[in-house]
């Protein structure tokens, strides 16, 4: 008797924590997965850590200005008078012009970080919305090829009962039937994929692993009211607020100040680092002093900077490109429109009237009721498809241009409740 009350009482206790392990599902909008990524997501947060290093590394070249005291060197100079040097360099290291060129170049590693920042947020807001996209689509066809497998289903017992009566030859309904395997089939396809597209969503969105998502449903656009864009009407607004531009132009200005360094070498290099973005010129020789390699190392400098307008310039080119692409691909669609929705308009009227002969008692043949179904099902997948890469191009267009969600970017020094607070 008590091993039976321990037995139960076990699998009570295996029942309580299962329940207590189960995660209740989590509806997600559309503007929640975008707020979510400004606030959760782990690679903006990671990225609002760099951009806190490099406040950080302003502060810090602007108070290694400041004197300073180190006691060893205090120490040291009754016994090598070698050592005031170093002692000078500590009281008075605003004295040192280079010292003044790093805080310089520090404010703009800081605007380089920033900017990253901005173009790492908004590139995980387009994917992130992007997914949300092409799982509600992948949602849409899955209810159209269910509803292709409920049709040919019918089909499939119309043809079965006119083999048994002999008004048809055998063979047509197994035909049917491998039809209706392959779209079961198509359906668990779909099926793994939104929800790999729902886990993904969840990933972005900061989500516990544990935790199934459920994303609310939007609304589509109606593509009758739309007019063509022109590319000459974003190109300018998609190169000045693009923050890969800006970026590259905070480091090209501070390639000027590293040049700079190079002349004021005589007077000796500075003692401040150049912080955490300042790495890409940490590789450049530099001459500390006066001497016969000034040259080398001024052109070495100028071949560098000249190198980084070169990227600069090819950003550019791929931001008109994509651009242009975008803007063809939505006027295609468009364009596309108005004869996908003339035809999701009629696959359904044939459709609908095959069925009404069927429910009069009409002979029809079954392969006319297949194809019937089958052009209805594959009409609806193509205007869906085009309404969401509508919605899709839409948003890429909203991203080139930092319009919408994309705007503002969250403060990388707000609150988060995302493994504590950001700095």
């Amino acid at each position: 008797m008590k091993s039976a009350v321990k037995k139960y009482g076990i699998i009570s206790m295996l029942l309580l924590a299962q329940a207590a392990g189960a995660q209740a599902e989590v509806k997600l909008s559309l503007d929640e997965v975008v707020a979510r990524v400004g606030s959760e997501n782990y690679l903006v947060l990671e990225n609002a850590q760099r951009v806190y290093q490099a406040k950080e590394s302003l502060q810090l070249v602007r108070r290694n200005l400041l004197p300073k005291l180190n006691l060893w060197r205090v120490l040291e100079i009754p016994f090598d008078p070698k050592n005031a040097i170093g002692f000078i360099e500590d009281i008075a290291p605003f004295l040192a012009p280079n010292n003044w060129l790093r805080v310089q170049e520090e404010k703009l590693f800081l605007q380089a970080q920033t900017q990253a920042y901005r173009a790492l947020w908004s590139n995980e807001v387009l994917t992130a919305k992007s997914l949300y996209f092409h799982a509600l689509m992948d949602r849409g066809l899955l209810t159209s090829v269910e509803s292709g497998i409920r049709n040919l289903e019918g089909v499939y017992q119309i043809a079965r009962t006119r083999e048994i009566l002999g008004g048809l030859p055998e063979g047509l309904s197994k035909d049917i039937r491998v039809r209706i395997l392959a779209l079961e089939e198509d359906r668990r396809n779909l099926e793994v994929i939104i929800r790999e597209e729902a886990s993904l969503i969840a990933y972005v969105s900061g989500l516990p692993g544990n935790e199934d998502v459920e994303l609310a449903s939007i609304s589509l656009p109606d593509l009758d009211q739309l007019e063509p864009l022109s590319y000459a009407d974003f190109e300018f607004r998609a190169l000045d607020s693009s923050p890969e531009m800006r970026q590259y132009d905070a480091i090209i200005r501070a390639a000027d100040l590293v040049k700079k360094e190079r002349y004021f070498s005589f007077l000796g290099s500075s003692s401040l680092s150049r912080g955490v973005m300042g790495g890409i010129f940490d590789e450049l020789p530099y001459q500390d002093g006066l001497g016969f390699g000034l040259g080398p190392s001024v052109r070495i400098v100028k071949a560098h900077k000249t190198i980084l307008e070169l990227q600069k310039q090819g950003v550019t080119e791929t931001l008109r490109r994509t651009l242009k692409v975008l803007v063809g691909n939505y006027n295609l669609d468009l364009e596309s429109s108005s004869n996908l929705l003339q035809r999701v308009r009629l696959t359904r009227e044939i459709l609908e009237r095959v069925q009404s002969r069927i429910q009069i008692g009409d002979l029809v043949e079954p392969i006319e009721l297949m194809e019937a179904s089958r052009n209805q099902v594959q009409a609806e997948s193509a205007w869906l498809a085009v309404q969401y890469r509508f919605l899709i191009n839409e948003d890429r267009l909203a991203r080139l241009i930092f319009h919408g969600d994309y705007e503002t970017p969250p403060n990388p020094f707000a609150p988060s409740s995302n493994g504590g607070s950001r700095p």
